[in-house]
């Protein structure tokens, strides 16, 4: 088989691959879109200590380097209070920046235990482990297909995410 076949198989793998993820974790842990009851939904800001390490992190990350131009994700802290989900701080991240306005591509949501956990390396483990105790919620609006077509150059994140 010459190599340009070959390369369109492993591209088509990865984009199967990516459809799963993406299919899986359209729904929260708890089985709701994310965006559902909006009016309803509870909220309560992280400390200023936690969001300065979450700033720092983020800011070193090669993750948020590794964003398209125009891409825009939303990363969302969350805990559950007397059983209800009650978000915390939220952050639109772009391409080396955290950006002030606009609309996310994708929301990862992740559980604020995880906080006290992370540093300058382990971002991409810290996601792993949310993902695989059932800590962490993926939602879009956007087709699987502009996502996949958008964020190609990402894919190298795959097993951050558990692809």
């Amino acid at each position: 088989m010459n190599r340009k076949k070959k390369i369109i198989i492993i591209v088509a793998i990865i984009a199967v691959l990516i459809l799963l993820f993406l299919a899986y974790n359209k729904y929260s842990t708890t089985g709701k879109n994310v965006s559902e009851n909006e009016n309803s939904i509870k909220t309560a800001p992280l400390s200023d200590e936690d969001r300065t390490k979450i700033v720092q992190i983020l800011q070193s990350s090669e993750l948020i380097k590794d964003i398209p131009k125009n891409g825009a994700i939303g990363l969302i802290f969350y805990n559950f209070e007397d059983g209800e989900r009650v978000l915390n701080d939220a952050y639109l991240l772009g391409k080396d920046k955290f950006l002030t306005s606009g609309e996310p591509d994708f929301q990862i949501l992740i559980h604020s235990k995880y906080i006290s956990e992370l540093n300058e390396n382990n971002l991409c483990e810290i996601i792993k482990k949310a993902k695989q105790n059932g800590d962490m919620a993926y939602y879009s609006d956007k087709s699987k297909a502009s996502i996949i077509l958008k964020y190609g150059s990402m894919l190298k994140y795959k097993d951050c995410f558990g692809l």
